[in-house]
């Protein structure tokens, strides 16, 4: 049985040339990887806020949260009662303005850099400081995209509000310290979004300068 089996190997050994290239057939060069078709990559569309159904391929930004709301809001007030403008500048868009106030010819709405900057210069705002000048519970957050039916202001066209613009009426809880009136009963700021935090864009407010 054993010399039978020897012999079936040998004679497999010896029938014809191998089926399979051998080492020494094989090139000598380096064998290159397969080629592969890779697509480039396009710049992916300009985020927008807001985009329609038929738009197709849209990048949209996340909304801002409340927290960035506040931020712009205490951020203001605190640059008020510290009569700091190298703050409160920041805060304002470059078209910032002041609505329904008398300063200016003919009641035109001046810039709210210049009449703030006004404002300080005749008025002691730091009387303010330990006051308790409005409270976050009761602030009033409007959303362009909420599909508001009317205006959180007469002063403000709901129309006119651009995706991603926030309103918000603060009422103030200290207007006066003593004979001065400081500030108005409430103020609407038109807040407008400027990457991940939001400028005033418009303060509407019921003060006269004195």
């Amino acid at each position: 049985m054993l010399v039978f089996v020897a012999a079936g190997l040998v004679g497999c050994a010896g029938a014809g040339a191998p089926l399979f290239a051998t080492t020494s057939e094989l090139p000598e060069a380096s064998r290159r990887p397969d080629g592969v078709a890779v697509d480039p990559a396009s710049a992916p569309p300009r985020a927008r806020d807001v985009a329609s159904a038929e738009a197709g391929l849209v990048t949209l930004r996340t909304p801002l949260g409340a927290e960035a709301v506040f931020a712009t809001v205490s951020g203001f007030f605190r640059a008020i009662v510290d009569e700091d403008m190298e703050a409160l500048g920041p805060l304002f868009t470059r078209d910032a303005l002041s609505l329904t106030t008398t300063f200016g010819p003919n009641n035109s709405s001046p810039s709210a850099p210049l009449f703030w900057t006004q404002r300080m210069r005749r008025l002691d705002y730091t009387k303010l400081a330990g006051e308790v000048v409005f409270r976050e519970a009761e602030l009033e957050v409007f959303r362009a995209e909420d599909a508001l039916t009317s205006s959180p202001h007469p002063a403000i066209r709901v129309e006119a509000l651009s995706a991603g613009d926030v309103v918000v009426r603060v009422p103030i809880t200290t207007s006066r310290v003593g004979a001065d009136r400081l500030l108005g009963d409430e103020l609407v700021l038109w807040l407008r979004r400027d990457g991940e935090r939001y400028r005033i864009y418009r303060i509407v407010e019921d003060f006269q300068m004195p």
